[in-house]
């Protein structure tokens, strides 16, 4: 009869025959249970390292009663596209630095589906994106006692643990460089996901909210007009807003925005009108470096550490799942300005207002 070349692999029973104990001993250090004495404990190690044993996920998970899977809720909208690879290649690394696997999940979610995924065992733990001012899932998560992190901050934060963009002293940075070029009337231009009324106070996307009042503050602080544009994503075009904008504030010398999807839509609209960048209009923008360099000319960007930040997120939730993390924690992480060709010195004929 022909032998199999199958090379046999070794198991528990094979372990617990090499260090003369029992099979529950052997799932009992395998487990890091207290009820073994030291040397019994270190023997059985000893033999496990000599046959290269490896314990399989499904029994670590069926005796730990964990999944070891983290979830990230990351519901789609069309205004931070470009970061998502960075978003989940961070999160990625840090599963993996703690021997976790992560899960995206890009769908709408409803309150059943959510806790779905927890009742199921289909994850231990979730980090929330896309986070609203009043995010019903932040409640609904807290209310079951379910763990979870945030990558973005609401109105109400009390114990809860976070990890978001700075994007107030962001946008604050960006008004800064454009007033120390001599712009005194400069736009703000935000991509809203989320319905909206056209209200100051009913904008519920958290990213836009802190933005705006970043922008807000600065204005205040070099005595600007507020000239903001919102856009609604779902039914309007940037563009057309945009030109809007110009058409409204024919003294606009430059337009800063935090989404790096309005972009497009934002240059399109200042060649439609005749105008160059960044000799008539100068823009700032929040974006990855990537697309920066995409652009003619080259994006002058607030940065932002989206990879490292997502780490961050993930390792505070790993954190929370293995009981290491003390009380909440909420991170901000800081802009950087990257000075590229979309901004210069603006022109004393339109600070006049005579641009026609």
């Amino acid at each position: 009869m022909r032998k199999s070349n199958k090379i046999a692999k070794t198991t528990i029973i094979d372990i617990a025959k090499a260090s003369g104990v029992s099979v529950s001993t052997v799932s009992r250090i395998l487990n890091d249970k207290p009820d073994v004495s030291e040397k019994t404990r270190q023997r059985v190690l000893d033999v496990i390292k000599e046959h290269r044993f490896i314990q399989q996920a499904p029994w670590k998970q069926l005796a730990s009663g964990k999944s070891r899977f983290i979830t990230l809720h990351y519901p789609q909208t069309p205004t931070r596209i470009h970061m998502m690879n960075s978003f989940v290649i961070g999160a990625a690394a840090a599963c993996e630095k703690a021997n976790y696997s992560l899960n995206v999940v890009v769908s709408p979610l409803d309150e059943t589906s959510l806790l779905t995924f927890f009742r199921s065992g289909q994850t231990d733990g979730m980090i929330l994106m896309e986070v609203l001012m009043q995010d019903w899932r932040v409640e609904l998560l807290r209310q079951n006692n379910f763990p979870f992190v945030m990558f973005g901050h609401c109105e109400n934060n009390t114990g809860l643990s976070y990890v978001d963009f700075d994007i107030e002293a962001g946008i604050k940075m960006a008004i800064k460089h454009l007033v120390e070029l001599g712009h005194h009337q400069i736009g703000f231009v935000s991509a809203e996901p989320f319905a909206f009324t056209r209200t100051e106070s009913d904008s519920g996307y958290g990213h836009t909210h802190w933005s705006v009042e970043g922008y807000k503050d600065a204005c205040k602080q070099y005595g600007l007009p507020v000239i903001c544009e919102r856009v609604k994503m779902a039914t309007e075009s940037v563009e057309e807003r945009v030109l809007h904008l110009l058409d409204e504030n024919p003294q606009l010398t430059a337009i800063v925005t935090s989404q790096d999807m309005a972009v497009t839509g934002i240059i399109k609209a200042i060649q439609n009108r005749g105008l160059r960048i960044p000799e008539d209009i100068s823009i700032v923008a929040s974006a990855i470096e990537q697309m920066a360099e995409l652009t003619t000319p080259p994006l002058t960007t607030i940065n932002c550490q989206a990879e490292a930040a997502s780490y961050q997120a993930a390792m505070l939730l790993i954190e929370q799942l293995e009981g290491n993390l003390d009380g909440e924690r909420q991170i901000l992480f800081p802009f950087e300005l990257a000075v590229r060709g979309s901004t210069s010195s603006a022109r004393a004929a339109f600070e006049m207002g005579e641009r026609q």
